[in-house]
């Protein structure tokens, strides 16, 4: 296989550009480079707060993955130069939208994170949450996928049509 960071820019038609992203290895998929990543944020992101340069890319429902246990990775995000995860935690009364550093969650092997809360009573608590290396990299196809359905909708709309 050819380099993601390279094909996925190349004109090719959006079916194929989803043929590349559903073959690639898992070592493949984490050869994504960070420039790759902020390229998608910058080409098919929302703009944050009213800012001109800082973005989101929030991953439509259908495209997230999750831990498969208490937490669902949701977006990415390129502030003041820096890139962060949106993980979404969910724990006895506790749903919130988390934000951790993209280089520390896509480090080799597991990622173990943890959330200072307080629980049902009010009473402070650490909640934790891992990632598998596998889980971390259908997080990374997910972003793939994320960019050439915004990016292509009209043209994929007009495929199955």
């Amino acid at each position: 296989m050819k380099d993601i960071n390279i094909e996925l820019f190349k004109r090719y038609k959006p079916e194929k550009k989803i043929e590349i992203i559903e073959l690639l290895t898992a070592k493949e998929v984490m050869k994504v480079k960070e420039s790759t990543i902020v390229r998608i944020i910058k080409e098919t992101g929302t703009f944050l707060y009213g800012s001109k340069r800082n973005k989101h890319l929030n991953i439509a429902r259908e495209r997230r993955r999750s831990n498969s246990w208490n937490s669902t990775f949701e977006g990415i995000e390129y502030d003041k130069g820096k890139l962060y995860v949106e993980l979404y935690l969910q724990y006895e009364n506790t749903d919130t939208s988390i934000y951790e550093d993209w280089h520390k969650f896509f480090l080799p092997g597991d990622y173990n994170g943890q959330y200072q809360g307080d629980d049902m009573r009010g009473n402070p608590r650490t909640y934790y949450f891992t990632y598998t290396e596998i889980q971390k990299v259908r997080c990374v196809k997910s972003i793939l996928y994320e960019y050439v359905y915004r990016k292509y909708a009209d043209k994929l709309k007009d495929a199955t049509n």
